[in-house]
C-alpha cells in the first residue's frame, strides 16, 4: 500500500509488466473523471489519466534514497508538465456565463427522428474497391 493520499506531492513507482516507472501524484491537480486519477509519468514525460482501480495496486512508495533521486531527476520535468497541463485545463473550461448561455441557445436544432443524409452513392463506393488490392 502507498501513502499517496496522505501527501500533497507524492513520488512513487508504477510497476507493470512493461516495466517500472517513476510517477508523481499532486493533490493540487484538478480532479480526474470519476474512477480515474492523474499521474505524471516520468517515462512519457506527461500527465496521464489512469483508471484508479487498475493502477492503484501497482503504485508503490519509494525508499528514501530512491525518493531523493526521483526528486532530483524529475522535479523540473514535473513542473513543466504541470504548467502545460494546467494551461490546457484552463483552455477546456469556459467559465464565461455568456458563452454557456449562447451555446445552449444554438440557432441550429437537431431532429433525432430525422434520417441522416447519405452523401456518397453506394455504387460509387463499390466501384472504387477491387480485389486486386488485397491479393497476396
Amino acid at each position: 500500500m502507498n501513502s499517496m493520499d496522505k501527501k500533497q506531492l507524492w513520488y512513487g513507482e508504477l510497476r507493470t509488466a512493461r516495466g517500472n516507472t517513476i510517477v508523481i501524484h499532486d493533490q493540487a491537480l484538478p480532479e480526474a473523471s470519476p474512477g480515474r486519477i492523474y499521474l505524471y509519468n516520468s517515462t512519457r514525460e506527461s500527465i496521464i489519466e489512469y483508471v484508479k482501480d487498475i493502477v492503484e495496486h501497482n503504485l508503490h512508495d519509494l525508499d528514501k534514497d530512491s525518493l531523493a533521486k526521483a526528486q532530483a531527476n524529475y522535479a523540473e520535468a514535473w513542473k513543466q508538465a504541470k504548467t502545460e497541463f494546467m494551461s490546457k485545463q484552463k483552455g477546456n473550461l469556459d467559465l464565461n456565463p455568456e458563452a454557456t448561455s449562447t451555446s445552449a441557445k444554438s440557432d441550429e436544432s437537431i431532429d433525432l427522428d430525422e434520417e441522416p443524409e447519405i452523401t456518397a452513392d453506394v455504387d460509387d463506393l463499390q466501384n472504387e474497391w477491387t480485389d486486386e488490392e488485397y491479393e497476396e
